[in-house]
């Protein structure tokens, strides 16, 4: 499916891999997910993509494959540093959390993921107004999940990022967003509180979570509420590594404690 896409650039060889075919999984079906699972935790985002991506083609109703896909595809797009490779990923995870939430409409699950992919894609896609169109639907998306679990965990982590990334703008920056380019709910009435209650609601409700320490961090720091931020970044160093990018978060989490102790 999307594996033999086969963009055309050299760095796209990892993706040549000759794709799984129904013959290949058949057998596996019945622990197709299980096995996803199993490659992801142990920092194999590709590999639990492919395993996912030969269960769609067998079973193309089957939500729990395709958030799932859409989860290792994000991951992809995080931790991939060749830019088109990125946009390539993280535009298969919208893809994919969208046709999830087409499958569940109503689980907030569904609806945090498409959040989550579409806000990784906002901060990582150039172009100022696709940037405000996709936090305007992320803002609903996270409004429309957090009513339904206001404790989701991801869904709080999605909204308080969202909240951060707009205070960070000058007020300059928002305006014109908000003047000309229909900013709506994100720039009219995002504010630091809410940013840093929603990620503090993620940590609560699944603590341990590295990158929530470290939008908590980046929050405080931004703010100049250095001390804070340290602790959030220590605390987030502490934690064991669950998620393939996890040790990206850490390296960067480490660059901001040396910045701060400059």
């Amino acid at each position: 499916m999307f594996l033999s896409l086969g963009l055309a650039n050299s760095s796209m060889s990892v993706l040549a891999q000759t794709p799984l075919t129904v013959q290949d999984v058949k057998p596996l079906v019945p622990t197709a997910i299980a096995t996803a699972d199993s490659l992801f935790f142990a920092m194999e985002p590709l590999a639990a993509f492919r395993r996912l991506e030969a269960r769609m083609d067998i079973a193309p109703s089957d939500y729990e494959a395709r958030w799932r896909a859409a989860r290792a595809a994000l991951i992809l797009g995080v931790i991939e540093e060749d830019r088109e490779l990125t946009d390539y990923w993280l535009r298969i995870a919208v893809q994919l959390a969208s046709e999830a939430q087409g499958l569940q409409p109503e689980n907030v699950d569904a609806i945090a993921w498409f959040a989550a992919a579409k806000g990784r894609l906002a901060q990582d896609i150039a172009g100022v107004r696709e940037q405000v169109r996709l936090a305007q639907e992320v803002w609903a998306l996270t409004q429309e999940a957090l009513a339904i679990d206001p404790n989701h965990a991801l869904a709080n982590s999605v909204f308080g990022k969202l909240n951060q990334e707009v205070r960070g703008l000058s007020g300059f920056e928002r305006f014109i967003a908000r003047t000309f380019m229909g900013g709506g709910d994100p720039m009219k009435s995002s504010s630091w509180e809410a940013a840093e209650e929603h990620i503090l609601r993620a940590l609560e409700s699944e603590p341990g979570t590295i990158l929530f320490y470290k939008d908590l961090g980046d929050t405080y720091r931004i703010q100049g509420k250095l001390d804070l931020a340290r602790t959030a970044y220590q605390e987030g160093l502490a934690a064991p590594d669950q998620y393939p990018s996890d040790p990206m978060w850490k390296e960067q989490m480490i660059e901001r404690i040396k910045q701060l102790d400059r």
